[in-house]
């Protein structure tokens, strides 16, 4: 099944894993102190309850001058806050800042009908202008919101002042009263729009201390990165270069295969650490994704852990697989992010084990007519991990070193990209370790069940040989270098293989011969590139698959892009020769298209 089809078929299960991994970002970030880094909701609650101590301190004092129907105003008020605030500590209402605002700014309306302009209770619309930027986010929030909270008090203002001089107040003041009311009035504004000024000077002090220390760490974070990703490509860069000026001396067969072999070994390591750098950059970015598609997985399970049988052999180390039967079964699964998972585990197991056992088990932990859970392991006998050590190999580039692993290589973001990829899968990943008795990594995922019994439209079978033989392919490369290598892996399949080195070049073959069964095309070319030609290939030959043969870093947005402009699939560099023979045949297999 092509990248196209998982993803078309299986939309559903993709939204809702992607519905379940946008609500665990938004719980993240609420958890994380970084998120809401001046705190509104915090000071909105402690303004709210300051307004509200202060709202019954006057009610007590208008009672306390014979202003009773101003009392019951004030108490009304503080009823109204103390309502709200409870609602929104039980989660009923949402934004507590519209509702504090509009409540006194309601209070100050009342006010100003019940007394008039004469007690002076207007003055409470300025702290209240003071206290906006504290509670409310003005570089977050929309201009829309923000415009909206200084429009009801002004315009609340406005609607005092029109009221305190075109209505007579409803209840009577002497002048001893007013006296009293005003002095408390003017004293009450005056030290909370100081009180505002300064907490509003020092929240904006500690959000900009905020702010340099997080892109102080990010600073770090980055040297570090850089520091690490040098190290760890530098290491096998320095083996080939070594192992290529070895070459050129050596005329012994036997000897030239051991390189061959160092060689081989050499980039495989850093293809997996420049994938390892990828998602790393995907998961900074948010753009992790996962693609069930229908497996096997108690054969899955097995194709995982066969690869690594006969390094654990070599090594000495006993290799121990357990699969319930009851996982014999259809499921709805990423094969690939399951087996990252299982080879990064596996792969930690292997370089911390020197003797004893590695196992990976998989048991059926619950089961429905639609779904079942399946709880997953790996464990091994090897160094372990210290109690204290044991949160921080979850890090970004967390690493435990000791006089037995300094001589272990790696980039510490294996265990993080896993725990991240279960996460996506509603998992999490967890560890059990001794130090010197070894470690156990757990799992539980809950996968979907497919329905075997159901229809399934037969595609007609296309016989395909072993190789290539006998298949025309057009290969679009402007590097010579690249173009080499792919042309003698082709070759060495026994295709025919026709050059180009950009999209004009390719489209003037094609008008002279478009007798080929396949075309591999580059991106990046100069004169026309690989986007601009595929729209003239698929107006003018659209019985040709074409493949995007790229570097690029192609996440699954850009894969549906190029879908979408006309490419069938994409081939990423570097590529493993059996993997490209693989995404050959299986285009070929597709239903023929008439060849223009």
């Amino acid at each position: 099944m092509s990248k196209t089809q998982r993803t078309r078929h299986y939309s559903p299960v993709m939204k809702r894993i992607t519905d379940k991994y946008n609500r665990l970002r938004r719980e993240d970030s609420h958890q994380n102190p970084l998120f809401d880094i001046k705190e509104v909701q915090k000071r909105t609650y402690q303004i709210g309850l300051l307004v509200l101590i202060a709202g019954v301190c006057l009610s007590i004092y208008d009672s306390y001058i014979g202003l009773y129907a101003s009392s019951i105003v004030v108490g009304s008020f503080c009823f109204s806050i103390m309502m709200v605030m409870l609602l929104k500590y039980n989660g009923h209402i949402g934004n507590l800042t519209i509702f504090i605002i509009s409540i006194v700014c309601g209070w100050l309306i009342a006010t100003t009908f019940v007394e008039g302009l004469q007690t002076e209770v207007y003055l409470y619309f300025f702290p209240l202008l003071v206290a906006v930027p504290i509670i409310v986010d003005l570089k977050r929030t929309q201009y829309v919101e923000s415009v909206t909270y200084i429009s009801i008090i002004v315009l609340s203002f406005l609607v005092c002042v029109f009221i305190g001089r075109n209505i007579h107040p409803f209840e009577l003041i002497n002048g001893q009263q007013l006296r009293h009311i005003s002095f408390v009035n003017r004293i009450m504004t005056i030290s909370s729009t100081i009180a505002f000024a300064v907490a509003y000077l020092f929240f904006e002090k500690k959000y900009i201390n905020e702010l340099v220390d997080q892109s102080n760490r990010v600073i770090e974070a980055r040297t570090r990165f850089l520091a690490t990703m040098g190290h760890e490509l530098r290491t096998p860069l320095n083996g080939i270069i070594g192992v290529i000026n070895l070459l050129k001396q050596e005329k012994n067969p036997a000897q030239q295969e051991e390189y061959f072999q160092i060689l081989k070994y050499c980039a495989d390591h850093m293809l997996h650490q420049v994938n390892n750098i990828l998602d790393f950059n995907k998961i900074e970015a948010d753009k992790l994704e996962i693609h069930p598609v229908e497996l096997n997985l108690k054969q899955l399970i097995y194709n995982a852990g066969m690869p690594f049988t006969a390094l654990f052999h070599e090594k000495g180390v006993e290799t121990k697989i357990r699969v319930s039967h009851e996982l014999d079964r259809m499921v709805m699964a990423d094969d690939v992010r399951l087996i990252q998972v299982f080879n990064n585990l596996l792969s930690n197991a292997l370089k911390f084990t020197d003797s004893g056992y590695v196992k990976l088990s998989a048991i059926c932990k619950k089961k429905t007519e639609q779904h079942i859970e399946v709880s997953f392991s790996v464990e091994d006998t090897g160094l372990g991990i210290a109690k204290d050590d044991q949160s921080r190999i979850f890090e970004s580039f967390g690493q435990i070193y000791h006089e037995d692993t300094k001589k272990f290589a790696g980039t510490g973001l294996g265990l993080t990209i896993c725990a991240r990829l279960l996460r996506l899968m509603d998992s999490e990943l967890k560890l059990e370790s001794d130090e010197g008795k070894g470690s156990r990594f757990t799992f539980d995922v809950k996968f979907e069940l497919v329905n075997v019994e159901k229809p399934v439209e037969k595609k007609k079978q296309v016989d395909l040989p072993e190789n290539l033989e006998g298949i025309r392919i057009l290969l679009v490369e402007d590097n010579q270098l690249n173009m080499m290598v792919a042309k003698k892996i082709l070759t060495g399949f026994k295709a025919e293989v026709v050059t180009a080195v950009n999209g004009r070049e390719a489209l003037d073959k094609l008008e002279a011969d478009s007798y080929f069964d396949i075309t591999l095309m580059d991106l990046e070319m100069p004169v026309m590139s690989g986007f601009e030609a595929i729209y003239e290939m698929r107006k003018a030959y659209p019985g040709i698959p074409v493949i995007a043969f790229t570097a690029s870093l192609v996440d699954q947005t850009m894969l549906n892009d190029l879908i979408a402009s006309g490419f069938v699939d994409c081939m990423l560099k570097p590529f493993q020769p059996q993997q490209m023979l693989a995404d050959i045949k299986r285009h070929l297999a597709e239903p023929p298209h008439a060849v223009a």
